[in-house]
């Protein structure tokens, strides 16, 4: 008894530590997210061309709070800006990723004859490593942050169909589904009244780390050079302009690369968070 009293007491300080952590992490997400919204009505769009080589790599200072870049432009500003893009990307790209994943995979769970065709359509894509097909894609598309995002949206959805497929298997053969199918209950309303209610948090908890694993992956897609072009301002590609100045103006890599980092450190403790809320097993 007394050690079942001190399992209860760790697990309960673990989950209050687990929760403290979220609710951090929560308020840095929420402060990048409010300024990235914010960014295009503070910040006009000509700072991105406006070129002063008179103040070329100038330190950071009350007038440039993050210094300036090699064309004299200011790095708070254009790292702001880059904010609102990546960000919209991001969560463009998980959504879109979440709807079609989420809606293959019920459809996968209910109707047999789409259940195999739809795994291998997915094995297929699952088979090659989703920065390499990412890259393909992307190189096809042409040079730009919505064919990046379009790219990336291909290689995220059959995470969540896999996913959603599993959840919905698992919930059919659930006594309280036999029990409802039994009174008479209409296979239109069993789905959508208790199966699918039932099945989507767990995946659609996946969901805030996979924000940072785009964040990351978009900087990683821009920094190699398949991002948009140097006047659109972008984290990857801040960070590949700063590269050549690093130990010259080292403020040029840390300010981009520490808004990467806060960003997906922040999203990948709520997705922990999120993942123990709807997953009882995990929870327990």
């Amino acid at each position: 008894m007394a050690a079942l009293g001190v399992a209860r007491l760790y697990a309960a300080a673990e989950h209050f530590r687990r929760a403290r952590l979220a609710a951090a992490a929560g308020l840095v997400f929420l402060a990048i997210f409010v300024t990235g919204l914010a960014a295009p009505a503070l910040i006009p769009s000509s700072v991105v061309r406006d070129v002063k080589f008179a103040a070329k790599l100038a330190p950071p200072s009350a007038a440039h709070w993050f210094g300036t870049d090699d064309f004299g432009r200011d790095l708070f500003s254009l790292v702001l800006l880059a904010t609102h893009l990546d960000l919209r990307a991001a969560l463009t790209v998980v959504g879109a990723a979440l709807v079609i994943g989420v809606g293959l995979g019920a459809l996968a769970g209910f109707v047999k004859g789409l259940d195999e065709p739809l795994m291998r359509i997915t094995d297929v894509f699952l088979s090659i490593p989703s920065l390499v097909l990412a890259m393909a894609i992307a190189s096809v598309l042409g040079r730009s942050l919505e064919n990046l995002s379009l790219a990336l949206v291909f290689v995220s959805w059959p995470i969540y169909c896999r996913l959603m497929r599993g959840q919905v298997l698992s919930e059919k053969e659930k006594p309280y589904v036999r029990a409802l199918r039994s009174l008479g209950v209409g296979r239109v309303r069993l789905i959508v009244r208790h199966i699918v209610p039932n099945t989507v948090f767990p995946v659609v908890a996946r969901a805030p780390a996979d924000v940072g694993l785009v964040l990351i992956t978009l900087a990683a897609l821009s920094y190699i050079g398949f991002g948009p072009g140097p006047y659109v301002p972008e984290w990857g590609s801040l960070v590949a302009a700063g590269q050549a100045y690093i130990f010259q103006a080292p403020w040029l890599v840390l300010f981009p690369g520490g808004a990467i980092f806060l960003t997906s450190l922040s999203l990948n403790l709520l997705g922990d968070w999120a993942r123990d809320l709807f997953d009882p097993r995990l929870r327990s």
